[in-house]
């Protein structure tokens, strides 16, 4: 298990000058990882949130393939492996109970790793190169023409301002970046539970009337259960999970909304956004933290250009149209996914009825596997 980090408290700050190049405004994966990449590359960066490191986070745990060619790029690969984590073999696909998938990855699949683990290992990669971090830290206002982050502890001034403070982000609701509210009737629920002897290591995904979860193991003796209801039918996960995991012992449960959001715009003059503040991912085929990462390399490296050129504008151009062609190349399996899943009486009535159809798992089985 990773040490805790030490904390400190946030100072109050003067606003008589920029203090940092970049505040990054979120201290998850995203968050860090561009925290990093920006240090690296000898900036000065302050990263914030509002919480107090290491703490819980509703997530499935697990990591896309492609997130080994993130650790590859920043050099993490070994220290990577170190945590502790399970790496996960295949997975099934159910309906009601009923079997409708099972499949063996054929080369590396996901890795399962609790968040509470890889948040805090981020954060520490990123405090290694020298960013200055700043927990229990509740943004109050953001002015994406100066570039200041107004808090509850003082001020934070900087050349340009990352949002990464997820799908309910603060920083794009005050830089006029978030897309107008359209009411999303489904949440989040997570639960973590003792792993019994009989789980393998496949993740088990299943979809019922009131919507799906997924079930896998993240370490020897832990197991991570993550559901997405329509908040419509029903407000108790224990008893939906109970429907098919009967001896599930009863747990603290986690809950996040909203599932959908349109996405936002990516930035708007010294504020720019990345992971789940410009788009949010479906969870059902564990993609959402590659892209989340994805997103905040493309953008360090086009802050960085836009701090060594100081040219901002043409820099967020770039960064939008990057930002655009990476969703448009990945993400559209994942965006028919969500538009399935967000209609799961549908699916259950169809496979009541009819085998589920191939295409749509072979596309389902290329997302979850693709190295």
């Amino acid at each position: 298990m990773a040490q805790p980090l030490i904390q400190r408290r946030s100072p109050i700050f003067v606003p008589s000058s920029f203090l940092h190049d970049v505040v990054v405004v979120g201290a998850g994966p995203a968050g860090s990882v561009a925290a990093l990449s920006l240090a690296r590359a000898g900036k000065r960066v302050a990263l914030i949130d509002r919480a107090t490191f290491p703490r819980a986070k509703t997530c499935g745990n697990c990591l896309h393939p492609r997130t080994w060619e993130i650790w590859d790029r920043l050099g993490l690969t070994e220290s990577f492996r170190s945590l502790p984590h399970c790496d996960m073999e295949g997975f099934d696909i159910q309906c009601e109970g009923r079997p409708v998938h099972r499949q063996d990855f054929s080369s590396r699949g996901p890795r399962s790793v609790s968040r509470y683990v890889l948040d805090e290992w981020l954060l520490g990669q990123a405090r290694a190169a020298g960013v200055d971090f700043f927990p229990s830290t509740t943004v109050a206002q953001v002015d994406a023409e100066s570039g200041t982050v107004q808090t509850l502890a003082g001020e934070f001034r900087a050349r340009l301002i990352l949002g990464a403070d997820g799908r309910n982000s603060t920083v794009a609701r005050h830089a006029g970046l978030m897309p107008r509210s359209r009411r999303c009737h489904r949440v989040a629920w997570q639960a973590t539970l003792p792993a019994p002897p009989e789980l393998d290591r496949h993740i088990y995904l299943q979809v019922f009337e009131e919507g799906y979860f997924g079930y896998c193991r993240f370490s020897s003796d832990k197991a991570v259960v993550s559901l997405v209801l329509d908040a419509r039918r029903s407000h108790d996960p224990a008893a939906i999970v109970r429907r098919f995991l009967p001896q599930l012992p009863d747990q603290e449960w986690l809950r996040m909304n909203p599932i959908t959001r349109a996405p936002a715009r990516v930035g708007r003059g010294r504020v720019w956004l990345i992971g789940d503040s410009a788009r949010v991912m479906e969870p059902f085929t564990g993609e959402g933290m590659s892209f989340a990462m994805t997103t905040a390399l493309l953008a360090s490296n086009a802050a960085a250009a836009a701090l060594e050129q100081d040219r901002v504008a043409p820099a967020l151009a770039d960064y939008a149209r990057r930002h655009r062609s990476l969703y448009a190349r990945g993400a559209w399996v994942n965006a028919f996914s969500r538009w399935i899943l967000a209609r799961p009486w549908h699916i259950t009535r169809l496979v009541r009825r009819v085998p589920f159809p191939r295409p749509v798992l072979a596309l389902l089985s290329r997302q979850i596997e693709l190295a």
